[in-house]
């Protein structure tokens, strides 16, 4: 270790927990003796990885060193690209270079010398691949090496490399990994609000590996929601039940009127979204190298370069970047150049100047520009306080639209300076302008289509499953019987349980029969409110704010509304399905008992006894 540069202190650190590590073997639940290790460190020390960095380190300089001197042939990139010879990830080495016996020989002998470090090669885990090459010689080498012979495509690190993405084929082991999930739970023996929080919590991310990199098909993606969608309303593959609310509006967030479950399709975009602004702000990174390398050099139009003769990973988000549109708006709009030296950003086609690029507010200047992919720094330099603007045109620019444009131009390049740092860029599309996958999600979904004020709000304190249960009644989405009947599903009548008298629609369920209409004056006098006049579902959810009451009441009259609302509608289904009547008095004192025990152990603010509670005075 003294060779590679750590002081000498810190290697006798090292040398001393090495020796000095002791261990003791459990023998019936009783340790033994203390013995000293003779080899390494405990297992489970939390030094261990860290040696195993450092050796790795000493690996990865060993094959720069070979490739320096000639000694190992790596693959060398076009337009001046890096040359790579290997990537290490934890205990995953993979080496790559020129198929020749020189390369096989010297490669034998680099590892021989790893050997040295203690460290073992495990050759049944060792695979060969060979790309361009038979299949005959590469079995022929694999043998002779003593590892594996692989064939592509093949998976590294969890995700499939050298296959085609574009197929839906491809995507099996995200499908096969939902359906193994699913299978495990049984959706008829849990509850809405339970299945929603798996969904939320498992289900949205177990493609995340993929999308991350890869643009998914229209088909996975529809097939993945599909199997949420169907375990969201209790059923399974070979048995199908109704989906009361639409997809799209379960996908929005819980403020525009949703549940919250992430749509798949904006997952993936905004994770692709991730890669080019890492892109555009990481210009030595390795993996940014060897894609410029091989897309060439020049962005072209496009905001990243992209070479249309490689097909695969990088052509794909390249595609989506560029024309992918939110409200008439591009990526190239909401990513804005901040000007340094201004030898990255480029003048005409990045938006840095302005809310979008000059080539769209200036069409007729850019379409007699010679150079329309010059950065700032050719067009526009500093010299002392003034701005000096180098033009080359096609032509002199003569029609009054051209000259009108020019004016214009050269008046707002006045406001415009540059500076001694490097360029740097900005993602305007958030409130903080800072880059954030929840901010490009946001983006990604636009402005939602409804009013907020129409938006059903959920109380903090209540179980989801009266939230949810208030939520699908704001929407009208409960099996009442003329919401079956609108669906075409045959019934005997549409009379309401209770009353036999009206049509059983969810606002006379909840508002307009006999029996309900007694639960809510009870109700009101409890909370000492006035004796509410409702119609209207939504009647019901506005009626915290219209009570007058406020603060920590009204936070507790909203949660026992929905809570009201709730037993209602169980009730009812103890009438269809076990014929028992439920009297005003046995309701409105579940209401009371479950409303004060969800209170006091959910609710933060405060502490309430059931006294208080029956009198409505929690403050």
């Amino acid at each position: 270790m003294a060779q590679m540069g750590f002081d000498e202190v810190w290697c006798e650190w090292i040398r001393g927990i090495l020796v000095s590590s002791r261990a003791a073997v459990i023998v019936n639940g009783s340790p033994t003796f203390e013995f000293g290790c003779q080899k390494g460190i405990r297992q489970g020390d939390p030094l261990s990885p860290f040696l195993f960095i450092i050796l790795m380190e000493a690996f990865s300089g060993m094959l720069k060193q070979a490739c320096d001197i000639g000694a190992f042939n790596g693959v060398n990139l076009p337009n001046d690209g890096p040359t790579m010879s290997h990537l290490l990830y934890a205990d995953d080495a993979m080496l790559m270079g020129e198929w020749s016996s020189f390369n096989f020989y010297n490669m034998r002998r680099i590892l021989r010398i790893f050997l040295c470090s203690g460290l073992k090669i495990n050759l049944h885990k060792s695979v060969l691949f060979g790309v361009g090459v038979n299949d005959a010689e590469v079995s022929s080498m694999a043998e002779e090496l003593g590892y594996k012979q692989g064939t592509l495509p093949f998976s590294y690190l969890g995700i499939k490399v050298g296959a085609n993405m574009n197929r839906v084929a491809s995507w099996d082991p995200v499908m096969s990994t939902f359906k193994r999930r699913l299978s495990k739970w049984k959706a008829i023996n849990l509850l809405i609000a339970r299945r929603l929080t798996l969904i939320k919590s498992v289900l949205d991310s177990l493609p995340t590996c993929y999308f991350s990199l890869f643009k998914a098909p229209k088909k996975v993606i529809g097939d993945l929601e599909g199997m949420m969608r169907r375990f969201l309303w209790g059923g399974t593959d070979d048995v199908r039940k109704m989906s009361w609310v639409a997809w799209e509006t379960v996908t929005k967030s819980i403020k525009d009127g949703g549940l919250g479950v992430a749509s798949l399709e904006i997952n993936n975009n905004a994770l692709l979204v991730k890669w080019l602004w890492r892109f555009l702000n990481e210009p030595t990174a390795l993996w940014r190298r060897v894609v410029r390398s091989i897309h060439g050099s020049s962005r072209g139009w496009g905001i990243v370069p992209c070479n249309n003769a490689f097909p695969g990973v990088w052509k794909n988000c390249a595609s989506f970047w560029n024309k992918h549109r939110v409200n008439g708006t591009g990526l190239n709009c909401v990513i804005r150049g901040l000007p340094g030296k201004g030898t990255q950003t480029r003048f005409w086609l990045d938006t840095w100047l302005g809310l979008e690029p000059l080539k769209n507010t200036f069409p007729t200047l850019f379409a007699i520009e010679k150079s329309k992919r010059v950065t700032i720094d050719t067009r526009l330099k500093m010299v002392g306080d003034n701005r000096v603007i180098y033009w080359q045109w096609i032509r002199v620019p003569s029609s009054t639209e051209e000259l009108a444009e020019k004016s214009s131009l050269e008046a707002l390049l006045q406001s415009a300076s540059l500076g001694g740092s490097e360029d740097s860029w900005m993602w305007t599309a958030g409130s903080a302008n800072s880059f954030e996958v929840a901010g490009v999600k946001r983006w990604l979904c636009g402005s939602p289509v409804s009013d907020s004020a129409f938006v059903f709000s959920w109380s903090s304190w209540v179980p989801n499953k009266c939230n949810i249960f208030m939520w699908r009644a704001f929407l009208d989405r409960l099996p009442t019987k003329v919401a079956l009947v609108r669906r075409n599903i045959a019934i005997e009548n549409q009379l309401c349980v209770w009353c036999g008298t009206h049509d059983e629609s969810i606002e006379h369920v909840l508002t307009g029969c006999v029996t309900s209409m007694g639960v809510w004056s009870a109700i009101a006098t409890c909370c000492k409110i006035p004796r509410p006049f409702v119609f209207h579902v939504k009647d019901l959810v506005d009626l915290h704010d219209q009570s007058g009451v406020l603060g920590v009441k009204k936070t507790l009259l909203h949660g026992i509304i929905i809570i009201t609302c709730w037993r209602l509608w169980r009730a009812r289904n103890e009438k269809v399905f076990n014929s028992k009547n439920s009297n005003v008095v046995e309701m409105v004192t579940d209401i009371k008992s479950l409303g004060f025990l969800w209170y006091k152990h959910r609710f933060k603010e405060g502490v309430v006894d059931w006294r208080r509670w029956c009198l409505f005075d929690v403050m």
